[in-house]
């Protein structure tokens, strides 16, 4: 057979193979590193680009050659969406795969039972024949027409509107991120949460053709947009991601390679290596009271201390067991009852106070100090005030009564 390539299969196979290669790296880091939560964004680069595999097969007139693969495409196709989402959020919250993570993937189970024939007891020869038939149309392709339950063309609809809902998903999450960021609270780099709004944004090209020509355009040019664009889509990616590794590893961080050479086979960190970052965490929190500076972050204290900001989280998350936003706004209240307790609050307002000790807002600074004493500001000033003039009071009036008695002693004593 003759193998003939237009330009439009070539940027297919370009997408696919550059696709493949970044998710092949991003799953091999997130084993051999500390950024597990990749291994999500990982897999799902591997769904697009599989995806993007079947949409080359039937517009070239190649899915012939491999008719065992029939119908598969659409399992990867159902998965991208949610793997990123799973990503977006696993990386805002630091945690790992949960149990009901699992809801996630319920339309591909559904789709798998629905095809369940097709793709498991349907022969080589049979699965050929439903090729022939339907990949002169590639419109017909993507119907599904093989459904048991489901109508005609309910998974290329279905697909695109879960496709759409995660993508609101992904971009809510990263709004709520990004309002962390403002307030000091975010666990997440300014530069991470801008490649993976651009990410989202780009994502919109996987269904805004395809609602845009459902009704207008001709079943070939919406095949072609819906699909063409998303190959579009995960070559500009792939690109971004091998150019930019830093990204996804934090900014101030040493790339992978670094990284690993750095990382300790085992966790926590060493004895030696936690206790060289706590003598230059005491320092730097006792002298230069860095922490102060509003919108002081983790990259800036891993710059002040001279240690990777990945070593650095680990120690403060697992050693400590705070939150870096914990940690310097605890050091932060501690700051502020100092300055209270010496007087300096009558100089100023509470937003001047909450300023003075690095908090950006005024509702910040009193859902901290709530949060670490228990109880607001005024509060606080409240009974500091009360046990200082407390003892005062006693005292004065015990010295008024030593007074009169001393008083009606001397009476008594000018009369006799």
């Amino acid at each position: 057979m003759k193998f003939i390539l237009s330009v439009k299969d070539l940027i297919y196979l370009s997408a696919i193979f550059l696709g493949f290669i970044t998710s092949l790296l991003l799953i091999l880091y997130s084993f051999r590193g500390e950024k597990k939560s990749n291994i999500l964004i990982g897999f799902s680069f591997a769904t697009l680009s599989y995806a993007i595999l079947f949409a080359f097969l039937i517009s070239s007139g190649y899915y012939l050659l491999v008719p065992s693969l029939y119908r598969t495409g659409n399992i990867a196709a159902l998965l991208f969406m949610p793997l990123f989402y799973l990503y977006i959020y696993k990386e805002s919250k630091r945690e790992g795969f949960k149990k009901r993570d699992l809801i996630h993937f319920l339309p591909m189970a559904i789709y798998i039972l629905d095809f369940f024939p097709v793709l498991f007891t349907a022969s080589v020869e049979e699965k050929t024949q439903l090729i022939k038939s339907e990949i002169d149309n590639p419109s017909v392709f993507v119907y599904f027409n093989q459904s048991r339950f489901f109508p005609p063309n309910f998974y290329t609809v279905g697909r695109t509107l879960l496709i759409m809902i995660y993508w609101i998903g992904s971009l809510n999450l990263l709004s709520k991120e990004q309002a962390k960021i403002r307030e000091d609270k975010s666990l997440v780099s300014k530069e991470w949460i801008l490649w993976a709004r651009t990410y989202v944004y780009g994502a919109s090209l996987l269904f805004l053709p395809f609602f845009a020509l459902f009704y207008f355009a001709d079943s070939q040019l919406s095949y072609d947009l819906v699909h063409f664009t998303g190959a579009i889509f995960i070559l500009g990616n792939a690109l971004i991601i091998l150019f930019f590794p830093k990204i996804l590893y934090g900014i101030s961080s040493p790339p992978p390679s670094e990284k690993l050479k750095e990382t300790p086979s085992s966790f926590p960190l060493g004895e030696e290596k936690s206790r060289e970052i706590q003598e230059k965490l005491d320092g730097l929190m006792g002298i230069s009271k860095r922490y102060l500076e509003p919108g002081y972050t983790i990259n800036s204290m891993a710059k002040d201390m001279d240690v990777p900001a990945y070593l650095l989280t680990q120690y403060i998350n697992r050693n400590l067991g705070l939150s870096f936003s914990d940690l310097i706004n605890q050091h932060r209240i501690e700051e502020c009852c100092r300055k209270i307790e010496v007087g300096e609050h009558k100089l100023m307002t509470l937003e001047g106070l909450a300023h003075e000790c690095g908090f950006n807002n005024r509702n910040s600074f009193i859902t901290s100090f709530k949060k670490f004493k228990n109880k607001t500001p005024s509060e606080y000033l409240k009974e500091l005030q009360k046990e200082k003039s407390g003892p005062v009071e006693v005292h004065q009036i015990h010295n008024k009564k030593n007074k009169e008695k001393n008083r009606v002693e001397k009476n008594n004593a000018f009369h006799h």
